[in-house]
């Protein structure tokens, strides 16, 4: 490629990149916290600031005793431990004086990947600069993408920002012979982020691309290098996914195949993904519809229309990853809303939006007709028509159909204007100047979008915006601690008081209300204990009772020196937030709103043991999160039992005792065998099949950089065609062919 044709792929690339930086600021403009709701708030930042803290110790977050049910890191997948990008975020979280603009740019810093990916892989497609362009800055206008993964579901985004990319890297790879570095890379860094879903496109994009080399390639290389990669991906995901897997039978998140119609999208709303302002029948926790337009793909689809789908057929052979990868998104979008562990099928619509954008750029670039016929125009009309009509019969709202149907339609015309109009300047039909169009477009139906819907449907638990103002709530709190209740009903003035989920990693009260997606079962169920970390108010009487089988108070089983009450605003006479605090504790605090008993000797045991049987005497040798070995100072009874303040995760082992059925479900209990006094127990957790975990990483990052190395020692001796993803940008169709 010349030096000129270079420098203008990367102004095309730059100018992509600049735009969508543009774009993904439209939002602050109505609403500065946009990208800090929901699960921001309550999981991901909490969780970057807790690695970021371990790792400035010199730890590496693999599993936390005191963290209870979200401390089983390796299960939960979701922290990252794998993944150099996310220990980066995390150290730079942890730092970071305001998390509303460090989540911002983050996620800005994402959308940019996502657009300059959907570029690079258009352009690998031989779309027209122009069009690759468009396609990278309305892939991060979509509905799903702005309102939910930028605003909340974080590693939703991150992990679709880099599929485009590892897109790129698999096809230059296969199809060029191009090293594997970029490829492999991106995918380690998508597959060990431990979101499953983007785990799951990855492997739908490797079958796209396998049709794509059956029906183009045929070449026994091509398949091989395409096997070597997705061996590598597979190994990368056995390590992510394999202790989840293992872990699962005592979590919650395990389950069959069923339909609720929780956030699963129709054919119809899916026939409006076009209209800017459509309001889709989507059932979540905002009601039966959507709020904002959650499916709104692109304003110009429509425009398909005009695309010469025979010439398509004949020659397309080499779109059929696109076709496959377009298709099972769909399947998987209107999936049932539960698939064993994998919930909310909406979840996979940026997929499908990617699909439908690069396949438009792809077909407007190479097989758009010359003439625009009274067929096609009458086309178009009916796509438009029925579109606007479904969704005013979804949300019947003239106002909202008229201005968003408008400025569709005005773009729609004006874009068969100057592609078609012999009248138009020739000046106005260049690719800047359609690329300058459509865009223009594009940020003007978001800038409207804003003006309409300015918030994610998801809530804003309204926590606040510095580290510094995390430190206040529970001071003096020591020991294990609970929190009873739910703070989101009590208004954004409770933060003063206390926090919910993740945020308490930013506090240094060792709290057990942590934010866990898969939760361990019979704990979260003993306290009724939500995913988020808030309970009911009847957990508060739950801990002060005697367990049967230990003559032990619950919240000495689980080493408890510090309970937080929340008021719950629907309380009946009989709630516990009015009574006073029971023998061996004392109320140290009290508000409108809160109220916080202390022990007046604290146990400070978190993790070791909490109830033995008569007779059995233990002392402790040492306990870190990870291990506790205890010696055996005396057992009357021949044999004993011990009970310790541990989650009874898969992966415990015991040496010189024996692990029984945990007690009450989920704590961890001892049988120590006669004739140990004297000896030493050993108590160890290691994520289920952790030799094979380590393993996996090990074969695939070894795999990936000898296959990497290996192939720049090789370069010089057979020279692939080293330009092709440049010439694939560089090079678009001459012209178009007549109707």
């Amino acid at each position: 490629m010349s030096r000129l044709n270079r420098s203008r792929s990367f102004l095309w690339l730059a100018g992509t990149v600049g735009v969508t930086l543009l774009g993904s600021l439209i939002p602050l403009t109505t609403n500065n916290r946009f990208y800090y709701y929901d699960d921001t708030q309550a999981g991901a930042f909490g969780i970057w600031f807790e690695i970021g803290t371990k790792l400035s110790a010199g730890e590496w977050p693999l599993f936390s005793d005191t963290a209870w049910g979200a401390g089983n890191y390796a299960a939960e997948g979701q922290w990252g431990i794998w993944n150099p990008l996310v220990l980066l975020i995390g150290w730079l979280a942890s730092t970071s004086p305001n998390i509303v603009v460090f989540s911002t740019v983050l996620k800005i810093t994402c959308l940019c990947v996502l657009a300059a990916g959907t570029f690079l892989l258009a352009g690998s497609y031989k779309a027209r600069p122009e069009w690759a362009a468009i396609a990278g800055v309305a892939v991060t206008l979509t509905g799903f993408t702005v309102y939910i993964d930028a605003a909340s579901w974080v590693t939703g985004l991150m992990v679709f920002s880099l599929l485009p990319l590892a897109w790129f890297g698999l096809r230059r790879m296969a199809f060029a012979g191009g090293n594997p570095i970029l490829a492999l890379v991106a995918a380690y860094v998508l597959i060990t982020i431990g979101y499953v879903h983007g785990t799951l496109m990855l492997a739908v994009l490797f079958l796209g691309l396998f049709a794509e080399a059956w029906l183009t390639a045929r070449s026994r290389n091509v398949m091989f290098r395409l096997l070597l990669a997705g061996m590598v991906c597979g190994f990368i995901a056995l390590a992510v996914y394999l202790p989840g897997v293992l872990t699962a039978p005592v979590t919650a998140r395990t389950g069959g195949i069923a339909n609720s119609g929780f956030l699963t999208p129709d054919l119809t709303g899916l026939a409006t993904v076009w209209v800017p302002g459509s309001l889709p029948q989507i059932t979540g926790w905002w009601g039966g519809f959507a709020p904002v337009p959650l499916l709104y793909v692109a304003w110009f689809l429509p425009v398909l229309a005009i695309v010469d789908y025979g010439r398509m057929w004949a020659g397309g052979k080499e779109l059929a990853a696109i076709g496959v990868f377009g298709l099972l998104s769909l399947g998987l979008t209107l999936a049932p809303s539960d698939l064993g562990p994998l919930r909310f099928p909406i979840r996979l619509m940026p997929y499908v939006s990617l699909a439908l954008l690069l396949g438009a750029a792809v077909l407007l670039s190479r097989y758009r007709v010359a003439v625009l016929s009274r067929g096609r125009l009458a086309v178009t009309a009916a796509i438009v028509i029925s579109g606007l009509y479904l969704a005013w019969s979804q949300y019947p709202s003239i106002r909202m159909a008229a201005a968003f149907g408008l400025l569709s339609v005005a773009g729609i015309g004006g874009l068969y204007f100057l592609l078609f109009s012999p009248r138009a300047a020739p000046r106005l039909k260049s690719p800047a100047a359609t690329a300058a169009g459509v865009i223009l477009v594009s940020l003007v139906v978001a800038a409207g979008q804003h003006a309409a819907f300015k918030a994610s449907p998801l809530p804003d638990y309204r926590m606040p915006d510095t580290p510094q103002a995390y430190s206040r709530q529970l001071p003096g709190a020591e020991g294990g601690t609970f929190v009873v209740g739910d703070p989101t009903k009590l208004g954004s003035q409770i933060w003063n008081e206390t926090l919910a989920s993740n945020a308490w990693y930013l506090n240094s009260a060792q709290v057990q209300n942590l934010y866990s997606p898969i939760m361990f079962a019979k704990y979260a169920e003993d306290l009724c204990i939500t995913s988020h970390g808030w309970t009911c108010s009847s957990a508060g009487r739950k801990l002060f009772e005697t367990d049967p089988a230990t003559g032990k108070v619950l919240a000495d089983l689980l080493s408890l020196d510090t309970v937080q009450i929340l008021r719950d605003p629907a309380a009946t006479s009989d709630d516990i937030f009015r009574d006073g605090p029971p023998a061996g504790w004392h109320e140290s605090s009290r508000s409108a709103d809160a109220v916080v008993w202390m022990r007046d000797r604290p146990l400070l045991n978190t993790g070791q043991v909490v109830w033995a049987s008569d007779g059995t005497r233990l002392s402790l040798v040492s306990e870190n999160s990870q291990e506790v070995v205890l010696r055996v100072d005396g057992l009357d009874g021949g044999s004993g039992k011990a009970v310790l303040s541990r989650l009874a995760w898969p992966g415990y082992s015991a040496q010189g005792a024996s692990l029984a059925a945990p007690l009450r479900g989920y704590l961890v209990e001892l049988d120590i065998p006669a004739n140990s006094v004297g000896k030493s127990i050993t108590l160890r957790f290691e994520p289920p099949a952790w030799p094979a975990v380590v393993g996996s990483i090990i074969i695939a990052i070894v795999v990936s950089l000898g296959w990497s190395l290996g192939e720049l020692v090789l370069l010089r001796r057979r020279r692939p065609d080293k330009a092709w993803a440049d010439r694939a940008m560089a090079e678009p169709v001459k012209a178009v062919s007549p109707q």
